[in-house]
């Protein structure tokens, strides 16, 4: 009776745990100097307050930087990202993108390629 009270009371504290998925999400978030600091590096080399945010996604292959711009701005944001290409490809970054104020693509370019504007 004693090891049936005991094994019960072992299924009770295996249920009390979090699941290993809850887990394993927080793992995809990147800290902050992760990446070796590109997200500031870009940031810092585009010194505009019509910069709003630069982060790095993807397992640090992307440079997506967000602006006040309105969604009509292309020719700003083709500067964006020229501007962000001088020195955004090192390590794995391969990929700038740039955002107007709304979340709409407004420029986006690869390492090897000159940026475009989106359509």
């Amino acid at each position: 009776m004693l090891l049936l009270a005991l094994g019960l009371t072992a299924c009770g504290d295996e249920a009390d745990t979090a699941p290993p998925a809850a887990a394993g999400t927080s793992a995809a978030v990147l800290p902050p100097d992760s990446c070796d600091g590109a997200g500031d590096r870009v940031k810092n080399h585009l010194s505009s307050a019509e910069v709003s945010s630069v982060v790095v996604n993807g397992q640090c292959t992307s440079v997506v930087i967000t602006t006040t711009l309105g969604d009509d701005a292309a020719a700003a944001a083709l500067r964006f990202c020229e501007s962000a290409a001088e020195i955004a490809y090192t390590g794995d970054v391969n990929a700038v993108t740039v955002l107007a104020a709304s979340g709409a693509e407004l420029a986006i370019g690869i390492s090897g390629a000159k940026c475009m504007a989106s359509a």
